[in-house]
């Protein structure tokens, strides 16, 4: 027998919140991710819509107002988005008729909507509506993902009834879901994670179920944030560090997720919220793997996909002339700032 071993960097996701859960939750927090330089983007990540009207029918098993509120989504995004690809997913097959039945009437509606379907079929990447069921192997830019299911009426209760996630294959088809979007995802959903009841004996699917709602409303995953409290590796970091705040520059040691991490992130000082700049310290875990020139170049190149501003400080250079190594960085830094007063 030959040993099994798994795949372990991620390059879908352009924002780790796309694969923090999955990661944690199915993958046992194993998957290598790159953080990405959007620590608050209207372009990255994930976005959360309560529809607050929205009913499950459970004969016809469909929710008209998810349908209508994905349809009206859709339009705004080709208003908007429309350099970036989109795909719709519904967890069933009726819910999935229903929001095709709902963009056709928009569009009728609306003429230029309905020239921007038929110029988006035409292209590399069209939208795609589908079911839970059919969507595996396919990815989009952009993911609107209907919950679909929800109490029977406003403020109802919500039966634990949920298709193909309460079968024993239900939380593999979760994880394909959450995993299609390569720059933002869009959940909506007519019910919270506090109205799925899953205890110790519930499937698996539906406590994934519930626990990604809970992901959705507060953003929180045990802790699995950018800012990680890790203290920089190395006293060849911190000095760097030291400088770069000298020189008005605020830095955040180690950032990242599930197991990869950039030595120093530079902080814009007119949007916090943004990193300008990665700097990585040729520094004390430098030598510690192999073939660790191939991997850093590669580790570059993805990070540099990401977005990131990638420079390499190395030790021995550093040493001899630490001023040198950083005016270059320093100017460029000046350059790339937002200013407050903007």
């Amino acid at each position: 027998m030959f040993p099994v071993r798994r795949l372990r960097w991620h390059y879908r996701s352009q924002h780790e919140s796309l694969i923090a859960f999955s990661n944690h939750t199915f993958y046992g927090g194993d998957l290598v991710l790159f953080p990405s330089p959007h620590k608050k983007s209207d372009s990255h990540g994930i976005r959360y819509s309560r529809v607050s009207n929205g009913c499950f029918v459970s004969g016809s098993r469909w929710n008209l107002e998810e349908a209508k509120a994905i349809a009206e989504a859709v339009r705004k995004h080709f208003e908007q988005w429309r350099e970036e690809s989109l795909g719709v997913v519904a967890m069933n097959a009726q819910q999935r008729q229903q929001i095709e039945n709902a963009i056709e009437a928009l569009a009728k509606e609306d003429p230029l909507f309905q020239t921007w379907l038929e110029e988006d079929a035409l292209g590399e990447d069209p939208l795609f509506i589908k079911n839970l069921e059919n969507v595996q192997g396919d990815e989009r830019d952009v993911i609107f993902t209907l919950m679909t299911y929800g109490p029977s009426e406003p403020g109802g209760k919500v039966f634990q009834r949920f298709g193909p996630i309460n079968s024993d294959v239900g939380r593999r088809r979760l994880n394909v879901l959450f995993t299609r979007s390569k720059k933002r995802m869009h959940i909506f959903s007519s019910m919270g994670s506090e109205d799925i009841v899953a205890g110790a004996s519930a499937k698996r699917g539906v406590q994934a179920l519930r626990d990604f709602l809970a992901f959705c409303e507060t953003g929180s995953l045990h802790k699995t944030e950018r800012d990680t409290g890790r203290p920089p590796d190395s006293d060849f970091e911190i000095a760097v560090m030291a400088t770069l705040r000298d020189a008005g520059f605020e830095c955040a040691p180690q950032v990242g997720v599930a197991g990869f991490f950039i030595d120093v992130a530079v902080i814009d000082p007119g949007n916090p919220g943004r990193y300008l700049m990665g700097i990585e310290c040729d520094g004390a875990t430098y030598h510690c793997t192999k073939s660790v020139r191939d991997r850093d170049r590669l580790r570059q190149a993805i990070l540099e996909r990401l977005g990131w501003r990638i420079h390499r400080i190395w030790s021995t250079d550093w040493f001899k002339n630490p001023r040198a190594e950083l005016q270059p960085i320093i100017r460029e830094l000046n350059s790339l700032k937002t200013f407050s007063n903007q």
